[in-house]
Parts: structure tokens; C-alpha cells; sequence
């Protein structure tokens, strides 16, 4: 993935983000770039288990549920438009 070139700027944007969340520092400043890439893929991730959540059975939608509702929060909390 991080030889194809279609996918080079996202692989740098999360390296980044990477290397500030093992920095240990209390409070991570995100660029422009990385909070964008960042709320992008919880919005997609969110609309991936809404449709898992439909489709599956009893286990599988308990478990995307819950995933649902972590990904939701922190959507909601830190990343308000």
C-alpha cells in the first residue's frame, strides 16, 4: 500500500498521526490535512457497519453495534464540524 501512489498521502497522514498518539504528549495537535483524512474515514467506517449491522444476525449486529456507537462518540466529541 505504500508503494501505489494513489494512496501515498493517506499513508503519511496517518504515519503522522501515528507518530503523535506513541509520542505520548497529553494533547495532540492535528494538522488541517490529518483531521480531514482522520473524520473522513470514521464517517466512512460508520456507514460500513450501519449496513453490517443490517445485514447480520444477533451476534454481529450486538458487535457492530457497539463499535457503532464508539466510533459515533467520537465522532460527535472531537470532531464536530
Amino acid at each position: 500500500m505504500t508503494a501505489d501512489e494513489k494512496f501515498y498521502q493517506d499513508v503519511r497522514a496517518f504515519t503522522s498521526i501515528n507518530e503523535k498518539l506513541l509520542s505520548g504528549e497529553a494533547e495532540i495537535k492535528l494538522t488541517k490535512e490529518e483531521k480531514t483524512k482522520l473524520t473522513f474515514r470514521l464517517k466512512e467506517n460508520l456507514e460500513v457497519m450501519k449496513k453490517q449491522m443490517k445485514k447480520g444476525f444477533f451476534i454481529r449486529r450486538w458487535i457492530y453495534r457497539s463499535a457503532h456507537t464508539q466510533f459515533s462518540n467520537i465522532l460527535e466529541t472531537y470532531f464536530k464540524d
